[in-house]
């Protein structure tokens, strides 16, 4: 291109342009080019999700909060899985490693012979439990472990073991128990709590509350290693209604309120057997005007900050009014005359200072609010945890979820929880708790 100069009288200079030749392309060799563009296209199939970077599915999932939203992404495709793993393919310069998920809320599982379900908190969705096996489906869930570990009640043959819902592992447990004069009995859980999640090199254990004869209940303890649970002397007086792991030991509550402990004691020759612990329980002032009150009541046992937690749902006409908390606190002065440590009861009052509460047979837990954004201090979440199931139109047997909500300590309200629809009854169990 040339362009002319301009001149002092203010002529202006002309733009030319040189044409550059173009080659000449007949339309049979066009039609032809196309032709091979296509098929070349059509060979290389359509985009799939393992063309997409693996920064991409790395960086979606860090804005999910739920691990059960990570795994379904990850489960897209296995390249999608390999990269949120952070394996494979090498990372990229600009791809930052997967932040770890923050602490995970408890799970609410909705048991049920076909679909069962568990709902999260922290995203409120409800999520179904896939490739369960049939018998794990149809079991009864007697108690929670942290680690997804659950103590299931498998059949009407007793049968019984512990069947963690992430890995799929089982451990067999015995299906019956014996007695102090070693009679045996059969095993009809209530409640059951874990020492601690089974894992190599850890010697945990297992207690329940089981039923007795003449509707009674009595306390069953079981270790690793053994063929039967051993049941100790004078439990059933108890009318036991909570077990948990607190502090090294298995703690038991009874109707009137009396605790009692079970610990694993080790002895010269290496075995090892359950040492017994009682305590002088003084009554609360206002024990007695609790059970004139005429409404059931149930007692729940939760550890928390290093303290032993009683909280007691207050139930009438089928819906639960209120909810107290008491810690266990000893008495001066604690022994008198080597007699037994005294202690009471002693009523928290309207705040649990950070704290919320998730409340089920043996497997209740104290969270602390500073760790979830976007959830209530002092906040007590409750299932409908019936023992008893009731009889249906069709003459089947189920198990109702009407009564279970949150109860706000510092209002004195319960409200209806979880948000949305979710399952109101279920053919096999009660909800429980899915623990991390």
């Amino acid at each position: 291109m040339e362009e002319g100069a301009e001149g002092s009288g203010g002529e202006t200079g002309e733009f030319t342009f040189a044409a550059t030749p173009q080659p000449r392309t007949s339309p049979r060799r066009a039609a032809a080019a196309a032709a091979a563009a296509a098929a070349a296209e059509e060979a290389a199939g359509p985009p799939s999700l393992a063309d997409v970077p693996d920064n991409i599915p790395v960086s979606i999932s860090a804005f999910l909060r739920c691990r059960a939203d990570r795994v379904h992404l990850a489960c897209l495709n296995r390249h999608w899985s390999r990269a949120v793993r952070g394996v494979g393919r090498p990372r990229p310069p600009i791809l930052r490693a997967l932040p770890e998920l923050p602490p995970q809320l408890p799970w609410l599982i909705f048991p049920n012979a076909e679909a069962p379900t568990f709902y999260s908190l922290i995203t409120r969705r409800h999520h179904r439990l896939l490739n369960l096996p049939l018998d794990v489906r149809r079991a009864r869930p007697c108690g929670s472990g942290d680690g997804g570990w659950l103590v299931l009640a498998l059949d009407s043959r007793h049968g019984y073991a512990l069947y963690n819902l992430g890995s799929g592992e089982r451990i067999p447990l015995p299906p019956e128990y014996r007695n102090p004069r070693h009679v045996p009995f059969p095993l009809v859980v209530r409640a059951a709590t874990l020492s601690a999640a089974p894992s190599p090199g850890t010697n945990y254990m297992v207690a329940a509350i089981v039923n007795a004869a003449a509707g009674d209940t009595n306390a069953v303890l079981w270790m690793e290693g053994n063929d039967t649970w051993f049941s100790p002397w004078g439990m059933r007086a108890f009318r036991l209604e909570d077990v948990i792991f607190f502090d090294g030991v298995f703690f038991f509550v009874g109707a009137d309120e009396r605790v009692v402990t079970f610990g694993p004691v080790h002895g010269p020759d290496g075995t090892v057997f359950f040492a017994r612990g009682d305590y002088d329980m003084q009554q609360r002032e206002d024990y007695a005007e609790d059970v004139g009150y005429g409404a059931r009541m149930r007692r729940y046992l939760v550890g928390s900050r290093g303290c032993l937690l009683m909280v007691i749902r207050y139930i009438y006409d089928g819906s639960t009014l209120t909810i107290r908390v008491f810690e266990l606190v000893p008495i001066e002065p604690a022994l008198v005359d080597a007699a037994l440590p005294r202690v009471t009861w002693d009523l928290l009052g309207t705040e649990l200072e950070g704290r919320m509460l998730f409340l089920g047979r043996g497997c209740s837990r104290s969270l602390e609010v500073a760790h979830y954004n976007g959830f209530q201090d002092s906040m007590i979440y409750f299932l409908d945890d019936g023992f008893v199931a009731v009889p249906s139109a069709d003459d089947r047997t189920v198990y109702s979820f009407t009564d279970m909500g949150r109860y706000d300590m510092a209002e004195f309200a319960t409200r209806p929880w979880p948000e949305g629809l979710y399952p109101t009854r279920s053919d096999n169990a009660p909800p429980t708790w899915w623990l991390h």
